[in-house]
């Protein structure tokens, strides 16, 4: 799974769910205008934009980031899943 391909669907999917741009610089749903820019970005959406996806489609925080850790962890996306290890603690 390429991180690219990751974040620029991520994106793209949250504006499917009516999300706009963040100002947020490491979310994902700020905008980019070159790769590198989309390669420097966090595949991740800030908390404000998560709260924005979890009032148009309520999910469990907690069920998701256990989800995200295993997908990271399976395709080696290791910045991503130390990422969302400390979304985790911070749940507990």
């Amino acid at each position: 799974m390429s991180a690219r391909l990751m974040k620029i669907s991520s994106h793209e999917i949250g504006h499917m769910f009516g999300i706009s741009h963040c100002l947020n610089a490491n979310c994902v749903m700020n905008g980019t205008n070159t790769l590198t820019e989309t390669d420097f970005h966090y595949a991740r959406a800030c908390s404000f934009c998560q709260r924005k996806l979890n009032s148009s489609i309520p999910y469990n925080n907690k069920k998701r980031l256990l989800e995200l850790k295993e997908f990271f962890e399976r395709y080696h996306l290791n910045s991503e899943l130390a990422r969302v290890e400390q979304d985790l603690n911070l749940l507990q």
